[in-house]
């Protein structure tokens, strides 16, 4: 067995992982708009990300499309691009725009900028961003897990590039309109995102279905530490933005149901004087509450599909899956009052942490949680600080932390 060090909680067991990394990519150049699909060969609980613009409205959200009444879980991430120059948005020799940001390139996603809570100073100069919301859609008619496409309805060049018919192929739903269309589900044993999947061999397709469009959810989009001082670590019908670009909707999506808006519309707000070319990533990860991911680096923890939850975000995985993450983190809270006893209850207290301790040890100066390295020392005694002012004066409170030790599965 391994042994883990953590402070708080026992641990629990999971099963196999399942995860689904799938990216749109939708970008403009001038006014010109492309959407392109990436993905991973990774198993698919069931979760299809949907891609929703007329040129102006973009409105991005999760649907489970699974009719087994599994619940999944969603993260979604937002990378920026933008370059400013002739032949802005080509991949050709006559491209020779410069990038915004310094060593991002069009052609290499991974270099793209992940957009972080509170930071729009860079691609905020030029756009604007709504984000929340609900919408009407029409539920996805590719059933197939095997399939990391996104959803995407309205793309730049429309029913022809020739034309000037701009997003002609953008459909706007009102709640019980219907459309009919081929249901497409997998029909083989593997999970394999076959580019020519063969009828009756990988899948099986199901014509004239019919299908009504309806709400989605809605939704709020709130800070991690939002999360955490303001919406007592409560699962609810919004996207935790996390400090590292990850939002989180907090809590399960049902058979059937869909998260409300983490897009809602993007705005030109200060186009550039010369050629241009802007585009967002939207990258999306599914898992299922026994399929987080934590035990054999899947799921949420495959690193190769995406940076590993935050301390945080592990506690706000543990309260929507109910899944006991070996996690080694826990909140230290202080009662502050003045020399008179009293509750002081606007005070401002800044945590810092000491001891024997690794030095990814730490503790969030703001929001008092603090991180135990899995290979500190069993018994190592931690010194946490808690500085604030009270009636205008300084005050100090310290407390200590055992670190113990527990074994995983």
């Amino acid at each position: 067995m391994t042994n883990k060090k953590k402070i708080a909680a026992s641990i629990g067991a999971v099963g196999m992982a399942a995860v689904i990394a799938l990216g749109g990519t939708f970008a403009w150049q001038s006014i010109n708009q492309q959407a392109l699909n990436e993905a991973m060969d990774t198993v698919n609980p069931g979760g299809r990300l949907h891609d929703d613009f007329n040129g102006r409205n973009k409105d991005v959200y999760v649907e489970n499309f699974t009719e087994d009444g599994t619940a999944i879980f969603a993260r979604v991430r937002l990378d920026e691009y933008m370059e400013i120059g002739q032949g802005a948005g080509s991949e050709g020799d006559d491209n020779q725009a410069d990038p915004v940001v310094a060593d991002t390139d069009l052609t290499d996603k991974t270099t793209w900028v992940t957009r972080l809570p509170g930071e729009n100073d860079t691609f905020g100069v030029y756009w604007d961003w709504n984000m929340g919301g609900q919408t009407v859609y029409m539920p996805t008619f590719n059933m197939n897990k095997d399939s990391l496409k996104a959803d995407i309805n309205g793309t730049y060049d429309g029913t022809s590039p020739d034309d000037d018919l701009h997003y002609d192929d953008y459909q706007e739903y009102a709640v019980g309109d219907t459309v009919t269309g081929d249901e497409v589900y997998d029909a083989d044993t593997n999970d394999i995102d076959e580019e020519s999947p063969v009828e009756g061999t990988n899948i099986t397709t199901i014509p004239d279905q019919e299908h009504e469009a309806a709400l989605t959810g809605t939704a709020t989009v709130i800070t991690m530490q939002e999360w955490i001082e303001d919406y007592d670590m409560a699962p609810g019908a919004y996207w935790v933005w996390d400090t590292d670009g990850w939002a989180y909707w907090a809590q399960p999506i049902e058979s059937g149901e869909t998260t409300g808006l983490l897009l809602d519309e993007i705005i030109h707000s200060n186009p550039p004087s010369d050629s241009w070319y802007y585009g967002i990533n939207v990258v999306g990860q599914f898992v299922t509450a026994d399929d987080i991911g934590f035990l054999n680096g899947t799921g949420f923890y495959d690193e190769e599909a995406g940076t590993l939850p935050t301390a945080a975000a592990e506690l706000l995985l543990e309260a929507i899956t109910g899944t006991d993450i070996p996690n080694t983190t826990v909140t230290v809270t202080a009662a502050v009052a003045d020399k008179e006893g009293v509750p002081v209850d606007d005070a401002s207290v800044t945590w810092s942490v000491s001891g024997q301790a690794e030095d990814d040890t730490s503790i969030n100066a703001s929001t008092g949680l603090l991180t135990v390295s899995p290979s500190e020392a069993a018994d190592t005694v931690l010194t946490v600080t808690a500085t604030y002012t009270a009636d205008g004066l300084p005050y100090t409170d310290t407390y200590t932390v055992t670190v113990t030790a527990a074994d995983a599965p």
